[in-house]
């Protein structure tokens, strides 16, 4: 009997726990950890201008602008949202350290730093990475 209420007062504390732990992230707007750490990311300044301020904690930072690589791809030919899915996936493989990408719109300056714009310009995905070996597999791999 001892047993039983044991595993009882074990389930309510997981649930209550499991409760709070959705209601946490409903009252932050998300659905799961994978989008509050996304969101609530520390390395990152959302209000930035140029994409090296905005992934302030990312050293390593790629950018793939998809409009050079419609026919390209490793191993085949592939339009270019099937090559950056295919880099998300490899970086969800491979990668050990912290890493994100992010579809920002803006254009190069003549500093050579991304601009944000919301307005004009073209779509670039930018691949940042806190660890340096991540960075040189996948530029090694990708570029």
């Amino acid at each position: 009997m001892v047993f039983v209420t044991m595993g009882i007062i074990d389930k309510l504390k997981q649930r209550y726990k499991d409760h709070n732990a959705r209601r946490f992230l409903k009252a932050h707007g998300c659905k799961t950890w994978e989008q509050y750490e996304r969101r609530y990311d520390p390395d990152i300044g959302p209000m930035a201008r140029w994409a090296h301020t905005y992934y302030h904690g990312y050293p390593h930072i790629f950018p793939f602008d998809p409009s050079g690589w419609h026919d390209l791809g490793m191993g085949g030919v592939y339009p270019y949202h099937d090559l950056s899915d295919k880099m998300i996936d490899w970086c969800k493989n491979n990668c050990k350290g912290k890493w994100r990408n992010d579809w920002l719109r803006g254009f190069w300056d003549q500093h050579g730093n991304y601009e944000f714009n919301e307005i004009g310009g073209g779509d670039v995905m930018f691949f940042a990475f806190k660890d340096s070996a991540d960075y040189m597999w996948f530029k090694l791999t990708w570029q």
